[in-house]
């Protein structure tokens, strides 16, 4: 009987101290509700340093992380304090209690990735605001609280964003570079309307064309958008209700030599229904040979025929004649080739 009443006695007392709040901590709910955050932030630690701090400690400790964040980010979206915040946060987000709270949050991380997400910055900045607003996302989604304001958030943004860049895009007259710009609208904006309409007219421009985009922005492309092992492009090609033809050349950029097999190119369809090429004729693959006699020899590119099976040098072409069959109703979205070095896709447009 004795030990069963010391034992309530020790639970009563421990549930008493963790329910309750040092000076530090007070202060730091009195600093939150004035909207002094850096101050509520800096009692918030110390009472946590002190090791006692109460059951809805982390509620308006993570609160006022991102109370400071969405005030600093109105005066200065690309300030160096917004990444400590954030960092804070997402390490203390887990031991928040109240949905409501988590709700809270939510709003204003969402509210700071599209201050950042506004202003006129780089690509990696403009992806880190975005990424607060999915990370916000998360947190409604993990906690059970609403998703529509931040998704209204991130629709906000995204427009905004298509609206600010857009216009100076389309001026772009060079087709390559061009779509390397829509691609990275496409980052960040994949569903916006104007971006699809945009990006469809651009592949069917570039159906043609290697997008090699490094040669053509005289700068280094993002590996975000110039992604692919294998660069494809159609100098000529027809497309029925049944059926694509044409010439496909393929780049190599994978740092490694391979057997370029044509009945392993891939038509794939809106829909995600597949089919194989077929090789019309002989295509054929660059490569070096030693011409003339050898104290006069010189290695020249030369072009070597191949059936079904080609050497594919790295930063060299091959090219193959191919038809693709299918049923009604199939609309091919892009071809796509793949083996143990690299990966490549072109997409047509429709």
């Amino acid at each position: 009987m004795m030990k069963t009443m010391l034992l309530v006695v020790i639970t009563g007392a421990m549930i008493i101290l963790s329910g309750c709040k040092g000076t530090n901590e007070k202060r730091g709910d009195e600093h939150l509700k004035e909207g002094r955050y850096r101050n509520a932030i800096n009692s918030y630690l110390e009472a946590k340093n002190n090791g006692n701090v109460s059951t809805d400690f982390y509620d308006n400790f993570c609160l006022a992380l991102v109370k400071a964040a969405e005030m600093e980010s109105k005066k200065d979206p690309n300030s160096s304090l917004l990444s400590g915040y954030f960092s804070q946060t997402m390490k203390n987000l887990d031991k928040v209690v109240k949905p409501e709270t988590a709700q809270e949050i939510a709003i204003s991380m969402a509210t700071v990735g599209k201050s950042q997400a506004a202003v006129d910055a780089d690509l990696g900045t403009t992806l880190d605001g975005f990424a607060k607003i999915d990370s916000a996302l998360a947190v409604v989604k993990r906690t059970g609280g609403a998703e529509a304001p931040i998704k209204a958030i991130r629709t906000e943004a995204e427009n905004a964003y298509v609206a600010r860049v857009m216009p100076e895009v389309l001026q772009e007259e060079d087709v390559v570079v061009r779509e390397y710009h829509l691609l990275k609208i496409a980052l960040i904006a994949p569903e916006n309307e104007q971006l699809k309409r945009e990006l469809n007219k651009s592949h069917i421009a570039t159906r043609g064309y290697f997008l090699i985009f490094g040669e053509n922005l005289g700068e280094k492309a993002s590996p975000l958008v110039d992604k692919w092992g294998y660069v494809m492009g159609f100098p000529s090609i027809n497309i029925t209700s049944t059926g694509l033809t044409g010439e496909i050349q393929f780049w190599a950029s994978t740092g490694n030599n391979t057997e370029l097999e044509v009945e392993k190119i891939k038509l794939v369809s809106t829909r995600g229904d597949e089919v194989l090429a077929k090789q019309v004729g002989n295509g054929w693959c660059e490569a070096e040979v030693i011409v003339g006699k050898k104290e006069n020899a010189k290695i020249e590119k030369k072009k070597t025929p191949f059936k079904g099976k080609g050497k594919l040098m790295n930063e060299f072409q091959c090219s193959a004649n191919v038809s693709f069959t299918f049923q009604q109703g199939f609309i091919p979205d892009y071809v796509e080739y793949k083996d143990q070095y690299g990966w490549g896709r072109k997409y047509l447009g429709q």
